[in-house]
Parts: structure tokens; C-alpha cells; sequence
């Protein structure tokens, strides 16, 4: 295979995630689903994926539970971080918009240098402090079109999206020992899973709060399973094979600039220049990082 398609599948698979965000927006503009059941319908299905297609390659599904206290209380930590990123993440596209929701939650390398410099006392380098303040201004762009004394967003969207950031950094830290031990797609098998289950209480299986079922809504949902988990999932790892994590992580980054392009083009949503410009300071803000951190 070569580079080319390596790059090919990695930003295909960026794409996929971004569409995943446009289907939700598409689903809570139009058919107003719950959104504890979209989130638990989407982490059951894609755990049961995951474990499926690892028991197929005949991986040993209890071993992380077997192989210590230490790796359980990380897989715990780390599923806590994947429920609040992917439930924060949909709730805040049901209360703004997809980029927005998603742009918001890239901040999260930002929370990582804070938690670097305050728990391992790593304090942050030049670049790393521009980030932040790069970070700052965009979020305040965003929330408040440049004007302080309104938001340009909601609170709850503000405060959901800003919960998103902390817990994908939550999500990004916790695994540091089990990805050296385990497969990936096994770790996010059980974390999809498991965390179903702390969703699946407060809410009904059987009743989506869909009234009418249509052909549009069952594809979105079926795209936000599959083409929002698995299958982008897989690119990415096949694409990381061919041209590596540091060209890989730098590629990923099309992430927001393709779920910006989706909803602004499929649905409509108009953004202001000044949503952009705060978008674009974020997006800058970790491409800059994600170069130091790959150096």
C-alpha cells in the first residue's frame, strides 16, 4: 500500500467522524431523538463491534480485566472519559450545531497541558502557551461573537462543549499502560460497552423519542454506528500502518474543517465570519501542537 492511500484512509476516516457529527445535527434538527438513547443505542452496537471483530482474530477478550488492579482502574478511567466525550459531544450538537460542538471539544489538548503542568509539574513551553491563549480567544469567539456581554450560544452548549473537551482529555490520558498491553479496538470495545451500560438506566432501549420513523433517520442513525466507530476506526489504524502516527495525528486534523464543510453544505447551517475565525484559531491551535508533540 502506499503513502498516498495510507493518507487516503486516515482522512477519509477524519471525514467519517465529522459526518457522524452532521448525521446527529441532522437527527435532533429533524426528528428530535433522545439523546442519552442515541448515545447508548451507538455505544452498545459499537462495543459489540469491536469485541466481534477482536474475537475473530482470536484476541483473548477478559485479558484486561485479568492482568491487574492497575489496568482495570485505567479501563474504568478511561471509559468514564469515553461516555463523558461522546455524550457531551451529541449533547452539545443537540443544543448548537455539529461544528460547534466539535470544534469545542478539540480544545482538549489545552486541558492535557494544564493537567501536565499542575499533576506532573510540566510546565508549559512557549509554544504550548500560545496555545492556550490561541484556544481562549477562539472559544470566546465563538460563545460570544467578539461581544462580552452576550453569549452567542447557548450556556448549555458552552458548558456541555467545554465537558466534552475535559473528558476526551480525560479519555486521551487515562489508557497510558493498557495501549502498550492490549489492542486498541479491544480497550474501546469494552470502553463502548461499558459505558452503554452506565447510560442504558436513563433511558428506554425501545422508545428513541423518534415519532416517525423515516428512511433519512434510520440511515443517520445506522451512519452514526457505523460510520461514526468502526469502520473509520479501521481506516485510520490501516492508514497509521502505512504513513505513521506523526503524519497520521497531523492528517486527523481534518476532522472539524470536514464537519464544517458537511453541515454548512447538507444542512444549511450558516456560520458567521466570526465563527470562523474563531473555529480556524482553535483548528491552529492543535495542528501547532499535535507538530511539537510528533517532533
Amino acid at each position: 500500500m502506499s503513502s498516498t492511500i495510507g493518507s487516503v484512509l486516515v482522512m477519509l476516516s477524519a471525514a467519517m467522524w465529522g459526518l457522524s457529527g452532521v448525521c446527529g445535527q441532522f437527527l435532533f434538527e429533524n426528528y428530535h431523538p433522545d439523546p442519552v438513547w442515541l448515545i447508548a443505542v451507538r455505544q452498545v452496537a459499537a462495543g459489540f463491534l469491536f469485541l466481534s471483530f477482536m474475537a475473530v482474530k482470536s484476541e483473548p477478550l477478559f485479558a484486561i480485566w485479568q492482568s491487574g488492579r492497575k489496568n482495570i482502574v485505567e479501563m474504568l478511567w478511561f471509559t468514564l472519559g469515553l461516555l463523558g466525550a461522546q455524550f457531551m459531544y451529541y449533547y452539545t450538537i443537540s443544543v448548537s450545531n455539529a461544528p460547534t460542538s466539535t470544534i469545542l471539544q478539540y480544545q482538549a489538548p489545552i486541558f492535557i497541558i494544564v493537567w501536565q503542568a499542575f499533576v506532573r509539574r510540566h510546565m508549559p513551553e512557549g509554544r504550548e502557551l500560545l496555545g492556550v491563549v490561541l484556544a481562549v480567544a477562539g472559544v470566546f469567539l465563538i460563545s460570544t461573537h467578539g461581544d462580552p456581554s452576550h453569549l452567542a450560544i447557548s450556556p448549555a452548549a458552552l458548558l456541555s462543549g467545554e465537558l466534552s473537551a475535559v473528558a476526551l482529555c480525560i479519555y486521551m490520558i487515562a489508557p497510558e499502560h493498557i495501549l502498550k498491553q492490549f489492542p486498541t479496538m479491544l480497550i474501546m470495545g469494552w470502553g463502548q460497552l461499558i459505558s452503554s451500560l452506565f447510560l442504558l438506566p436513563f433511558c428506554n432501549i425501545l422508545e428513541s423519542g423518534i415519532s416517525t420513523w423515516t428512511f433519512a433517520a434510520a440511515g443517520a442513525v445506522v451512519f452514526i454506528i457505523l460510520g461514526g466507530t468502526i469502520i473509520p476506526f479501521t481506516l485510520f489504524l490501516a492508514g497509521v500502518k502505512v504513513i505513521g502516527p506523526t503524519k497520521a495525528s497531523l492528517i486527523s486534523c481534518f476532522e472539524p474543517l470536514a464537519t464544517i464543510m458537511f453541515t454548512v453544505v447538507f444542512l444549511g447551517t450558516v456560520l458567521l465570519p466570526v465563527d470562523y475565525t474563531g473555529m480556524t484559531l482553535i483548528i491552529v491551535t492543535v495542528f501547532m501542537l499535535t507538530v511539537k508533540k510528533n517532533r
